[in-house]
């Protein structure tokens, strides 16, 4: 039986910044298939289902704006620390159910997520080229 565990996002956040995700490339042993990372350009959409974020890995290029919706009955959140510094790079704060929040990620590099309240839900976006030049 899975259960929400309402942390405070200060604890959940500390947690993530001591022995959270480590920044940099996926261990090769934990790289999806290709088949896994959903390709997105506009209208991208993470939905957090089943205690799990869906598409687990999405490549979209900079400037994308990309959505997560709630669609679990517990509350979650989206939170990247950057492991160099232990800033926040983006946190959704709270969202309960049907809750939506967007991000849109400006910089080249790899956004890895993960939930402050459930530390085993995790996912990244890949942003694989640079927005392009004002004309």
């Amino acid at each position: 039986m899975k259960r929400s565990h309402p942390i405070g996002l200060c604890l959940g956040l500390g947690a993530l910044a001591l022995g959270g995700w480590s920044s940099g490339v996926l261990a090769a042993d934990a790289l999806p298939s290709p088949a896994a990372v959903v390709k997105c350009s506009a209208d991208c959409i993470v939905h957090t289902k089943d205690f799990a974020y869906k598409p687990l890995v999405m490549e979209v290029p900079a400037g994308t704006k990309v959505t997560f919706v709630n669609d679990d009955d517990a509350a979650h959140t989206i939170t990247a620390v950057d492991q160099t510094n232990q800033q926040p790079i983006f946190n959704s704060g709270d969202m309960p159910k049907g809750a939506k929040w967007s991000y849109t990620f400006a910089k080249v590099g790899t956004f890895k997520y993960t939930c402050a309240y459930h530390g085993f839900m995790k996912g990244t976006i890949e942003v694989v080229k640079p927005a392009p030049a004002p004309t």
